[in-house]
């Protein structure tokens, strides 16, 4: 904060560089002192006019000596590659180990120290893109926002890179948007036609436009030119994935894996994988794994639950995978839903009325969902309780018989002196 000059009246302190005593005599201005130092200025100058690359080159070095912690060296200085090289030294040794948040900020910050390298924003935005991969909700939308401001930082470095581009249309394809990703994709073609991994985020992009034919050649053709790129390899399984090909998909991911092995969100699609294909120790073991990376992770225990529910067949240990969930993050709806069925099917009925209530203040509606609070509540004899979201169930259903008959049959529960137990709704999230 700046001092106030000239307030308060002050008399202004007068300068001694112009103070002559009044009864003193100036001195002769032939003083040959002074002629000497004037010809060493005017030699001095003639000098620095005639080197000038010299002096630029020292002001650089010395800028570069002297920047302060957290500043930005000048761009092209040794300084500046000094920063780029560190950082981007750092990025790799994070991704390796699996430490994405950190691996993400080194890269920021290598593209700070050079922002005329597309590889630094470029590797910034895929892992941003991969951690949105573990993320849900809000803070998977903010994710891909940061991915997103990435990638076009990626594009400004280098106008002809087709990397950025091609990234910049993946994340717009998870963004829930294939038709601009196809636009910006193909735009990076149009620079380098063989680029692989172009190629495979194409095919992802062509999936999600359900042009499932085109999507499968895209891919193989992406396999072709880089087989042993976690990226091709990734993409590949989702494409089987999509086509119902989970064995493919499998092998897939497995491969990617064995590329990034610390990649969670792979280990997460492999998992998903396997316990389609009836191979659910391995599935548990994979989400196990990632759980140890990130214990604070309610996506993991919710997969875990939705691996013991429905693949395995063990509700107990479905229910405490889902209460962990929630434990976690109280505002993650899914398991919120999955509680709410199993809570009924086990015949507690308060507290399936308590995870179905939790599940609408979250903002997530259907029919079914209603319709399960309703019938969860006649079961426990509040038919007061239970008429608002059965009318609800009805209203948003009105042609559909089965909602009509569950709603009938909750009343009928209402009109009976003692309520006996009614059939479930199996709801999913």
């Amino acid at each position: 904060m700046g001092i106030p000059i000239g307030g308060g009246g002050r008399r202004r302190r007068r300068s001694y560089a112009d103070y002559r005593p009044a009864d003193r005599r100036q001195r002769p201005r032939s003083d040959p002192f002074r002629v000497v130092f004037y010809l060493a200025m005017i030699v001095g100058g003639i000098w620095v006019y005639l080197n000038p690359d010299v002096i630029r080159g020292q002001f650089q070095i010395n800028a570069g000596s002297t920047a302060q912690p957290g500043e930005a060296a000048v761009p092209g200085s040794d300084a500046a590659t000094a920063d780029t090289v560190d950082y981007a030294a750092q990025a790799e040794d994070f991704y390796t180990q699996g430490r994405l948040d950190e691996a993400i900020d080194s890269y920021r910050q290598a593209g700070v120290a050079d922002p005329t390298i597309v590889e630094y924003p470029f590797e910034e935005a895929r892992l941003l893109l991969y951690r949105s991969g573990m993320e849900y909700g809000d803070t998977k939308n903010a994710t891909l926002q940061l991915a997103l401001d990435a990638a076009n930082r990626a594009i400004l470095a280098n106008l002809e890179d087709p990397h950025g581009y091609a990234i910049l249309g993946k994340i717009k394809d998870w963004q829930g948007k294939p038709e601009e990703a196809l636009n910006d994709i193909q735009r990076a073609l149009g620079l380098q036609k063989d680029l692989a991994i172009a190629n495979s985020y194409l095919a992802e992009a062509l999936v999600d436009l359900d042009r499932w034919d085109q999507a499968q050649t895209t891919i193989q053709y992406a396999y072709s030119l880089d087989p042993n790129n976690v990226d091709v390899r990734r993409d590949y399984g989702y494409v089987m994935e999509s086509l119902g090909d989970y064995v493919t998909a499998a092998t897939q991911y497995e491969a990617a894996a064995q590329l990034e092995p610390n990649l969670p969100n792979l280990r997460m699609a492999l998992g998903r994988a396997y316990r389609v294909n009836g191979r659910f120790t391995e599935a548990l073991d994979q989400f196990f794994s990632v759980e140890t990376l990130f214990p604070s992770n309610a996506l993991i225990p919710y997969e875990i639950g939705r691996t013991y529910e429905t693949y395995v067949g063990d509700p107990t240990s479905a229910v405490e995978s889902y209460e962990r969930a929630v434990e976690l993050d109280k505002d993650f709806a899914p398991p919120w839903v999955r509680l709410g069925v199993m809570y009924y099917d086990q015949g507690n009925y308060p507290q399936s009325a308590l995870a179905y209530e939790q599940v609408i203040a979250l903002g997530t509606e259907s029919a079914d969902i209603y319709l399960q609070l309703g019938l969860a509540y006649a079961n426990i004899g509040e038919c007061a309780k239970a008429m608002q979201p059965l009318q609800t169930a009805r209203t948003m259903s009105p042609d559909d018989e089965r909602v009509i008959d569950l709603v009938n049959s909750a009343l009928d529960l209402c009109s009976q002196p003692t309520p006996t137990a009614s059939p479930s709704v199996t709801t999913t999230p």
